[in-house]
């Protein structure tokens, strides 16, 4: 009997998948990184949209220098499945005739009940500097929200996905980056527009954006660091994700440039919102 039991156990394993990073930047020269991916089970690879311009292999060694690491891999074997801990690399093909380029690819668990997204991203483009974004508006593009269990992974029956043209100023939620680093994110709801104030620094080397928004009294803040997928003047593009045990990712990207009327309008009402609240109405 205990035999049994301990054999149903063993085969009632949940499984559970964890890499050391959802988002990639590569340059536009060839460039190799690594992920660490941790795993109960099998798990095979997919590239979501069939690109060609990098591939997933094993990592055979790691030589570490004073200030910098070398990625030692199989260059002749491509990864697309394997069972347990495996240190990977990610391989980029030099970019050409194209500013930018990003794809994405899943790993699955060997039953199929986790799947973990990896997005990865290319452009030629030098780090862009603050003032780049000040005082430009970007609109959702794409909202993903769902809840986790105990370990951490994804209830399935939790998750919302939400499509949203960022041009449309009646849907979806927009972000001010202003200068001096304040900002403001306007929601719209049915019968009103509601404004959150938050701050921001940007790091164009480590091409990461900071945000906290303000808090007041009891509320709790909503502060992340989003990964810049695409930092060029045509378009800046980024993820954030937040909120323990209620997670949302949303996809960012350049709308325009804020009007100085309209920026007026925004600092004048924040300055004169009422109740102490980190948010005010039109």
């Amino acid at each position: 009997m205990l035999i049994f039991l301990a054999l149903s156990l063993v085969g009632c394993k949940k499984e559970q998948i964890t890499i050391s990073s959802n988002e990639f930047w590569f340059p536009g020269e060839a460039s190799v990184q690594e992920i660490l991916l941790t795993a109960n089970c099998g798990w095979t690879i997919s590239i979501d949209d069939g690109a060609d311009w990098y591939t997933i292999r094993e990592c055979i060694d790691k030589t570490v220098g004073a200030t910098t690491v070398s990625i030692i891999y199989d260059t002749t074997k491509v990864v697309t499945s394997g069972s347990g801990d495996m240190a990977l690399a990610i391989v980029v093909q030099p970019i050409e005739n194209v500013l930018t380029r990003s794809s994405s690819f899943t790993i699955t668990s060997a039953k199929g009940n986790v799947q973990v997204k990896v997005r990865i991203s290319q452009n030629t483009e030098e780090p862009i500097e603050l003032q780049s974004i000040t005082n430009m508006v970007f609109g959702v593009t794409n909202v993903a929200h769902w809840n986790v269990d105990f370990f951490g992974q994804v209830i399935e029956d939790s998750y919302i996905s939400l499509d949203f043209n960022p041009a449309d100023t009646t849907q979806g939620f927009f972000m001010y980056f202003l200068e001096d680093g304040q900002g403001v994110q306007r929601d719209n709801e049915q019968d009103s527009t509601v404004y959150y104030l938050f701050t921001y620094d940007y790091d164009p080397i480590a091409r990461n954006l900071h945000v906290e928004f303000e808090t007041v009294a009891d509320t709790v803040a909503e502060v992340y660091d989003a990964p810049i997928l695409s930092a060029t003047e045509e378009s800046f593009l980024f993820c954030h994700e937040y909120k323990p045990k209620f997670w949302e990712r949303a996809n960012m990207q350049k709308v325009a440039t804020i009007e100085p009327q309209e920026k007026a309008i925004l600092q004048r009402k924040a300055k004169k919102r009422e109740g102490g609240e980190p948010i005010f109405k039109f």
